[in-house]
């Protein structure tokens, strides 16, 4: 019920989903780091290529180099050479 609540109150205040919800929010500082926050699930990882699960769909992260520093149950720091931040098609 909150969740229904948050949601209509930040469509009726104009929002964006990532204030208003549980939707994911992706910061991008320069090609070396990158934030992802309101993840579901980590599905695979590799120095080379990052998929996570998000509310929005599957988000592939590509680069050289990609490490994991900091993992916690709703966010992610990425640090590497970043290459390409893609959604797949739904």
């Amino acid at each position: 019920m909150l969740d229904k609540l948050t949601k209509n109150v930040g469509e009726a205040l104009d929002f964006p989903p990532d204030v208003a919800g549980n939707g994911p929010r992706i910061t991008v500082t320069g090609r070396q780091e990158v934030l992802v926050e309101n993840y579901l699930e980590i599905v695979e990882f590799t120095p080379e290529e990052i998929l996570l699960h998000t509310t929005e769909g599957q988000l592939t992260i590509t680069g050289k180099e990609l490490v994991l520093k900091t993992v916690l149950a709703t966010e992610l720091w990425i640090v590497g050479q970043f290459t390409a931040l893609a959604y797949a098609k739904g």
